[in-house]
């Protein structure tokens, strides 16, 4: 069913989305793109070394997420996934979107990632996804309760 997968990879709720996407793959063989996206937009007024600053600081988190993914994802008892990790810097949703149609992607799994509360006052990358994407979406509810 599903052989192209693509795994935003947010850097919370990993072993709730490696479950997830393992429960859906079901011991099918894969291809799975694990993307981790730095936002790039900071105020026009940031100096550039600033930006640059936190650009790279920004990938090597992603870097530390990626691993932790593939950790997560225990490829030595997954032997049927072959996993490809990929950084990019821009918007997220935008390069998500973009990503699964470069590879032609089967299926998005991707948390739903914040909280009520942030989802009404600044938008939901995965809100957007879902609007645009070429393919079909899994949602895994990751949204923080508040007490």
């Amino acid at each position: 069913m599903y052989k192209n997968v693509l795994v935003p990879v947010m850097g919370k709720y990993t072993e709730e989305i490696v479950e997830s996407a393992l429960d859906l793959i079901d011991g099918r063989e894969v291809e799975l793109i694990a993307l981790y996206v730095a936002e790039d937009s900071v105020s026009f007024l940031t100096p550039r070394h600033i930006k640059q600053e936190i650009l790279t600081e920004l990938r090597n988190r992603g870097e530390t997420y990626l691993n932790q993914f593939e950790k997560v994802l225990d490829l030595e008892n997954n032997k049927n996934i072959s996993l490809k990790k990929e950084i990019m810097e821009g918007d997220p949703a935008n390069l998500i979107v973009e990503t699964a149609e470069k590879n032609s992607t089967d299926v998005i799994i991707m948390g739903t990632g914040k909280s009520i509360v942030d989802k009404h006052l600044l938008g939901s990358v995965s809100e957007k996804v879902v609007h645009l994407a070429p393919c079909t979406i899994h949602l895994v509810r990751t949204i923080e309760k508040i007490n």
